[in-house]
């Protein structure tokens, strides 16, 4: 038996670090996530390979099960994958290849793609019909238990794709839109540290209350107004709000020297609207490009990593491709 499973990665559209203080954001699952094989075995032997990081593993099953204790000292992407893996009991062993096709720890929710699209796979080869509410439930409670906090957007934007809208409540709701999003993603390859980042902007907060409530507002009505952008299909409403969101992270202090060149380099070269993805401090930037993507990909990726990308309006799948 063979099994294929893909599940998005996202990005943040509007409204990071704002979504903290219960202020309205936007992400959207992206067409570019984690690919997983399964093969099946005749004997007992678990055999994990993740060729992005260069990583392969022979394990054996016990009675059906991969005993595994997880070390919370390294916190590595391969955590994930055995997570997923001791839930189940196996008839047999398996191969399992995991395709890493987007930037890690760059704010795309790489670890939740890993998560969902194995935990899609293994339910599928142990006989394990999931429910996709079950699906993200449990991937969120795997990084729960390696991260020790986790926001449910990632899980659910690799479980569900589409676009979603935080709102106020921190209730995620799917926007009704009928437009194209072909954008570009780049990657200054700095690592932002989140916790860091967010406690920065507190920091902010609590010394300038009025100042950093005013910008928490301006971020909140910004992504109000790019949901009715996405609705009514305005390309250069939407645009213009990625800019003018941009310049309200910087104010709260998340953007770079190296995040700041990439995002008007990526306007010099024809992109409509561009910004930062994620905490900041590093990581990537997207940049929505409606007219002539190509050429902007062509001068960007010489010189940053970058891929193209567009929303991905289907979450996880997998099927069985022979048997």
């Amino acid at each position: 038996m063979k099994i294929k499973a893909f599940a998005p990665g996202k990005i943040i559209l509007f409204g990071e670090h704002t979504v903290v203080y219960n202020k309205p954001a936007i992400a959207v699952a992206i067409n570019r996530g984690v690919d997983v094989t399964l093969t099946s075995r005749s004997d007992d032997i678990v055999n994990i390979n993740v060729e992005t990081i260069n990583y392969s593993k022979k394990l054996k099953l016990n009675n059906g099960k991969l005993v595994y204790e997880y070390d919370d000292s390294q916190k590595q992407i391969t955590d994930y994958i055995y997570e997923v893996i001791s839930l189940f009991e196996y008839e047999g062993g398996f191969d399992l290849s995991v395709d890493i096709k987007m930037y890690l720890g760059a704010g795309l929710g790489s670890s939740a793609a890993v998560t969902v699209s194995t935990l899609k796979a293994l339910a599928l080869y142990s006989g394990n019909d999931l429910s996709l509410d079950e699906i993200a439930k449990i991937a969120r409670s795997i990084e729960i238990k390696i991260q020790g906090a986790a926001s449910p957007i990632d899980t659910a934007m690799s479980t569900y794709g589409g676009i979603i809208y935080i709102d106020e409540n921190s209730n995620l709701n799917p926007i009704d839109f009928d437009m194209k999003l072909p954008l570009l993603v780049s990657n200054c390859e700095i690592a932002g540290n989140t916790g860091k980042l967010v406690a920065s902007v507190r920091n902010k907060y609590e010394k300038y209350p009025e100042v950093l409530e005013h910008i928490f507002t301006a971020t909140a009505n910004v992504a109000i107004d790019a949901k009715k952008a996405l609705e009514d299909g305005n390309s250069q409403k939407l645009a213009d709000l990625m800019n003018i969101n941009q310049g309200l992270l910087d104010a709260m202090g998340v953007n770079t020297a190296e995040l700041s060149d990439m995002v008007y380099q990526s306007r010099k070269f024809g992109s409509a609207g561009s910004k930062l993805t994620g905490s900041g401090g590093g990581g990537c930037i997207i940049a929505y490009t409606p007219d002539d993507i190509d050429y902007v990909y062509v001068k960007l990726s010489k010189l940053y990593p970058t891929f193209m990308c567009e929303q991905s309006q289907s979450g996880v799948y997998a099927e069985i491709i022979d048997e």
